[in-house]
């Protein structure tokens, strides 16, 4: 799962309709502009974690696998669900395809079978789920917008879950796992 997916790019438009809510000042402005950065970059990454997971289901025969990639579509559905009031406020729209760095990556796993793909599939879901836990630390850090901040919390206590659950795959395949950061309080 890659967060910073998309091009860091933001119409005027969505700005603007995502800045009232969280900016009262100039200063807050940048950080409102920060929020929507993350959001859209979060909802391309649950997009990409849904696409991979469905080519684990299709592809492992590993039932530890299996669980841990239908966990990742059912997870990613409901936090794509749980940010729609977030993406209506900012003008965004849910993206419709993986990301290019993601499809590339797809394009890999495609091509391995059994065991390799299990232990490639489950090493991308540690290293990136550890990369997105800290973007999510990150950002409940430092929004202002305070009920953002609640579904960012919820959203890294997710993200947390997935990373201890890939952590606990990866050992059973034999793979390094990596530490999990502590999600502050909300």
């Amino acid at each position: 799962m890659k967060l910073a997916a998309l091009p860091a790019v933001v119409t005027l438009a969505a700005f603007a309709a995502f800045t009232p809510a969280f900016a009262q000042s100039p200063g807050q402005a940048r950080t409102a502009h920060q929020d929507t950065e993350f959001l859209k970059a979060a909802n391309q990454g649950s997009v990409d974690e849904i696409d991979m997971a469905k080519i684990a289901l299709d592809k492992s025969t590993d039932p530890d696998v299996k669980a841990f990639a239908q966990r990742m579509v059912t997870d990613h559905t409901q936090l794509l669900d749980d940010m729609k009031s977030f993406d209506a406020e900012a003008g965004l729209t849910i993206p419709e395809h993986s990301s290019v760095s993601t499809l590339a990556e797809e394009a890999k796993l495609k091509l391995l079978t059994g065991d390799t793909f299990d232990k490639a599939y489950i090493k991308e879901m540690v290293a990136g789920h550890h990369k997105v836990l800290e973007a999510f630390i990150a950002e409940q850090k430092s929004t202002g917008y305070p009920a953002f901040k609640d579904a960012v919390h919820s959203g890294a206590d997710v993200v947390r879950q997935h990373l201890e659950l890939a952590n606990q795959t990866a050992k059973k395949l034999g793979l390094a796992s990596a530490p999990v950061p502590v999600v502050p309080a909300a």
